[in-house]
């Protein structure tokens, strides 16, 4: 402890002598992440990546000279999320930037970066909301790495992945172990794979689960936009008499992931609403509540054979194994985290055979956004992150 905060009082010190000359975006904003990236006095580029089964991916770029890092977003969240604190707050992208790693960050299907496909249209075809994490595990995520390495010339890269960024992750690896030639460590910030012990009020629609087509009336018609019952349902629970910050209670992703008033910089709250919820599909949430009534990590159950062949290409879900998943792996996890509870994240422990480090956030009350967003992300979390890649060089 003592040594992690030596650690940060010199690592904020030393900001002031290793950052870009450039403007500085103020925390309330509503700008896209190339426009913080630009406004931070950086070069940010753009890239697009077009998936196996069509969807189009939006990639942003920090360029520089050092290893490639590529940061994968969580539920509900886009590549803003690395880069929203700016660099006067901790944001993670800039952190790593002002070392000078190469800086990618991904965008999954479905959110605000990523509505494109070759043939189908976000605003008017259901169809294109036809995916969950399976598919941002089979096919978005190896087509940006893949990209990635081919962009930058590189053998190997390190991975940041925060929330559904670790899931995606970790099914990927379990299903192809030739990433662990690829990735030299993969850091999962707030890493979920079982979700039996969930803490969400998502827990509350699992005696729902039997009629997926009731839940997704409720949810969104394919994308993810929950009904004001729906909402006021979940806010029965995640607020109750406890009247958290009005903040909370009225933007879904908080409602069903929590928060850390202590660490919530009030300031960024109007900012942080602008860029979350960036989208997704309401099966990626069904699917989240599939694993607290099975208790597996596993795929979703699409409710009947034929769609479960169309997804799967089986009758039944695939089972992901920990043990499959061969990449070093670094863990960061917090004690309040409502999507990773401490049942759950032993059998991440238990199960991934190649940890190379296991990291609590050495505050109590530390949340599933806290990773991104917090106060003292710079006393308690980036100066060790920056350390753990530091002790993995790549040869």
């Amino acid at each position: 402890m003592l040594k992690t905060l030596v650690l940060s009082i010199c690592f904020t010190i030393c900001l002031s002598h290793s950052q870009p000359q450039g403007h500085h975006p103020g925390l309330r904003h509503d700008l896209d992440t190339d426009e913080i990236i630009a406004q931070a006095g950086y070069s940010p580029e753009t890239h697009v990546v077009t998936t196996e089964d069509g969807y189009m991916l939006k990639l942003h770029r920090i360029p520089g000279d050092g290893p490639v890092v590529f940061c994968q977003h969580g539920l509900e969240d886009s590549s803003s999320t690395w880069v929203l604190a700016g660099p006067d707050h901790g944001g993670i992208g800039f952190r790593l930037a002002e070392q000078g790693y190469d800086v990618w960050l991904g965008n999954y299907r479905g959110n605000s970066y990523s509505r494109g496909h070759i043939s189908l249209n976000a605003d008017t075809d259901n169809e294109f909301w036809q995916f969950t994490w399976d598919e941002m595990a089979k096919y978005d995520l190896p087509a940006e790495l893949n990209y990635v390495l081919d962009k930058t010339g590189k053998e190997k890269i390190y991975y940041i992945g925060h929330s559904m960024g670790t899931t995606t992750y970790m099914v990927m690896n379990s299903l192809d172990q030739s990433w662990a030639d690829k990735v030299e460590l993969a850091v999962l910030l707030a890493p979920i794979a079982y979700v039996e012990h969930m803490a969400s009020p998502l827990k509350y629609l699992t005696p729902f689960l039997g009629m997926i087509d009731w839940i997704v009336e409720h949810l969104g018609i394919g994308e993810f936009l929950p009904s004001n019952w729906l909402m006021d349902f979940i806010a029965s629970f995640a607020c109750g008499e406890n009247k958290p910050l009005e903040f909370v209670c009225e933007n879904i992703v908080f409602l069903l992931c929590g928060y850390d008033q202590e660490q919530m910089n009030a300031t960024m709250m109007s900012t942080v609403a602008s860029h979350i919820p960036a989208g997704t599909s309401s099966y990626t949430i069904i699917h989240y509540a599939q694993e607290i009534k099975s208790g597996n990590f596993e795929g979703m159950d699409w409710g009947d054979d034929d769609r479960n062949m169309q997804h799967h290409g089986s009758t039944t879900p695939p089972t992901y194994n920990l043990r499959d998943v061969n990449t070093k792996i670094a863990l960061f996890w917090g004690d309040n985290d409502w999507l990773a509870q401490p049942q759950d994240l032993l059998k991440i422990f238990a199960g991934l055979p190649n940890i190379v480090e296991n990291f609590q956030i050495p505050w109590e009350g530390w949340n599933h956004f806290d990773f991104l967003y917090a106060i003292d992300v710079d006393i308690y979390q980036n100066p060790h992150l920056l350390e753990v890649l530091q002790s993995h060089p790549i040869e």
